[in-house]
């Protein structure tokens, strides 16, 4: 009796131990620093805490350069990440990570990528930019600072690889600054950058052209391109599916008016939407994961 007395205690005390460790494991939050790891920071914080509180185990905050975020999918480092729609399908295939959220902001769940040239260079449209010198993000899983526009001018015939004299940024910022300064004649960003950086007094947009630009009902951002769906949420296979479902949950009850989304200056997140057309811009370009 006291032999079985022994084993059942045991085997409770490792039980708790074990539900302890579970409860109190740190949840890495991965996130795309498209604009640097101090802006990813400032904007991403309150929802790496607000997720903590929600799922009751600590969230940290991982902001990762475009060659780390893709490290961090192919040896799974973070246990969720907050990457663009190209990321994000990447993830899916190369690293079993499952979209469970689209980020809804201020004016909707899609982007879309913006050619800028600086005003008075004589580039207005996409005919004028062959063999200029353009800039772009570091990889080309850069979705509105690189797929986007690339695949827009491919529809039109032009190849940014034989084209266009293409150079990389580190950050998107760098690439507005870049065509400011006329080190280069164009950049592509995406939506939104040139509204922010305005609005933070690093530049003027009058002293820009938007080549291509088009207009899209309820889509107030200048831009070039078509719009796809904005930035996912995704969770690692790795994590428990039950963990899994408190995270999308905590994520889908986010309203305008919760901390996490004024820091962001989002609306919340919705259902994943689709990432069809995206993918087959994708498969057109030959990037990765389609470039075998």
């Amino acid at each position: 009796m006291k032999r079985v007395l022994i084993g059942f205690l045991t085997a409770f005390c490792l039980s708790f131990i074990f539900f302890i460790q579970l409860v109190s494991a740190e949840i890495r939050l991965g996130v795309n620093a498209q604009r640097g790891e101090l802006k990813a920071m400032e904007k991403w914080g309150e929802l790496a805490n607000y997720l903590s509180s929600e799922i009751g185990q600590p969230v940290k905050l991982m902001p990762l350069s475009m060659d780390n975020l893709e490290a961090a999918i192919e040896n799974k480092s973070a246990d969720i990440l907050l990457a663009n729609p190209v990321q994000t399908i990447i993830a899916k295939e190369k690293g079993n990570f499952a979209p469970v959220a689209t980020l809804k902001g201020k004016y909707g769940s899609q982007f879309a990528g913006v050619i800028i040239a600086k005003k008075g260079n004589g580039i207005t449209k996409a005919a004028d930019l062959k063999g200029k010198k353009a800039m772009c993000r570091e990889s080309k899983s850069a979705a509105g600072a690189y797929i986007f526009q690339a695949y827009h001018l491919h529809k039109l015939g032009i190849d940014v690889n034989k084209d266009l004299f293409m150079t990389e940024a580190k950050k998107q910022d760098d690439i507005v600054l870049a065509v400011s300064a006329g080190i280069v004649d164009a950049g592509f960003v995406r939506s939104g950058t040139l509204e922010s950086m305005e609005k933070e007094g690093k530049i003027k947009m009058d002293d820009f052209v938007i080549v291509d630009q088009r207009k899209d009902a309820g889509f107030s951002f200048v831009h070039s391109t078509v719009l796809y769906p904005e930035w996912f949420i995704s969770v690692s296979s790795k994590v428990d599916s039950k963990l899994a479902a408190k995270i999308k949950t905590a994520l889908l009850k986010i309203t305008p008016e919760t901390k996490a989304s004024k820091a962001a200056d989002i609306n919340g997140f919705i259902e994943p939407i689709s990432t069809e057309g995206l993918k087959t811009a994708m498969k057109t370009l030959k990037v990765a994961p389609y470039n075998k």
